[in-house]
């Protein structure tokens, strides 16, 4: 049964409350709302392109887009929105918003309707290219070594990392560094941006047993009267090793039998009992590597004893199933010779 719509007198085969489908699209647009221009306005850095968005720059693009999508008002069954090109351009431009999908579910298929917005970019500079232009610190990295010094290969190591994580970084913050210095038992990382000191230092703690400490302090205050802090990030490595000997807050010797992110493994010459420490428990005792005589002494048998005979001195295993011939690790202490069973070379 043929219907006629009562807005254009069209007869037609269905209709969509009361109007033809066309009638119907005209006075019911899938959007019901576009953003004003003063609610699409950003500020955006002259000099890297980075965009300001709820606080913070970032130099992704889409972070507008994703604004006019937040701000359109739609109504029906939507299927797809497309934002036009934005240009980096300042001034106003127009931004084409394509919208598809249907008024009522009782239309029979899709369509489009193109909308247009208009957004406004203000020219400003971003923390970071005013810091880089001016050289100005914003966040330090210490990194200090436990246990023994420093290395070139340190340096390097940091350096490594460094370049890694500003590869995986946003443009604006590749400059960033602006120096790494030699300072007393590390290395001091001086930085123009908040953001990739957090991202640094992590990837530094995450790469070696550590412990890490933040700290804020109040440097000035901004244009705007908001508060503007240095962030310093405190690292403290533990640069030992496994065969490294030390001495604990001045007792005792240990001889390191391994080193993990999280723990530390050790062996009590004196007890020769073995010792498990938490990486944070050992950077709070006082370590000091020290040096001692070191070497491989040589399994034999003697009935149900098993003895280890490193030059003129033996030591008696007790019963240990260790093969005869094998070599053992030992320690020269006090002229007794202590033996690191858990480091043996079987011997074919």
């Amino acid at each position: 049964m043929r219907r006629i719509c009562p807005v254009c007198g069209r007869e037609v085969d269905r209709l969509v409350d009361g109007l033809c489908e066309e009638c119907y699209r005209r006075s019911n647009p899938l959007v019901r709302d576009l953003p004003r221009i003063d609610r699409l306005t950003f500020r955006v850095c002259v000099v890297c392109g980075s965009v300001l968005y709820k606080g913070r720059w970032t130099r992704r693009l889409d972070v507008i887009k994703r604004h006019i999508l937040d701000l359109v008002k739609t109504r029906g069954l939507i299927s797809k929105i497309e934002i036009g090109e934005i240009s980096l351009e300042e001034g106003e431009q127009e931004v084409e918003v394509k919208i598809c999908g249907r008024a009522s579910e009782n239309m029979r298929e899709d369509y489009c309707e193109t909308y247009k917005v208009y957004v406004k970019l203000v020219p400003d500079i971003c923390p970071t290219c005013r810091s880089i232009a001016m050289g100005k610190e914003r966040a330090l990295i210490q990194v200090r070594y436990v246990g023994d010094r420093h290395s070139r290969e340190d340096l390097l190591v940091l350096r490594h990392i460094i370049s890694q994580v500003l590869a995986k970084s946003e443009e604006v913050q590749r400059g960033a560094v602006i120096d790494i210095e030699e300072s007393g038992s590390g290395f001091d990382i001086k930085l123009t941006n908040n953001t990739i000191a957090k991202a640094i230092a992590s990837a530094i703690h995450r790469s070696f047993p550590s412990k890490m400490i933040e700290s804020h302090k109040l440097i000035g205050m901004d244009r705007s009267g908001k508060p503007i802090t240095r962030l310093t990030i405190s690292i403290h490595v533990l640069n030992l090793k496994k065969g490294d000997i030390v001495t604990l807050d001045g007792r005792g010797r240990y001889y390191v039998l391994a080193v993990s992110r999280s723990s530390i493994y050790l062996k009590d010459l004196e007890t020769r009992e073995n010792v498990r420490m938490s990486i944070g428990e050992i950077l709070r005792r006082n370590i000091r590597k020290i040096s001692t005589e070191t070497g491989y002494g040589k399994v034999i048998k003697k009935g149900d004893k098993t003895l280890v005979m490193y030059g003129d001195k033996i030591v008696d295993l007790g019963s240990r199933d260790i093969p005869e011939g094998s070599l053992v690790k030992v320690v020269i202490l006090d002229s007794k010779i202590i033996p690191i069973d858990e480091e043996i070379i079987i011997m074919e």
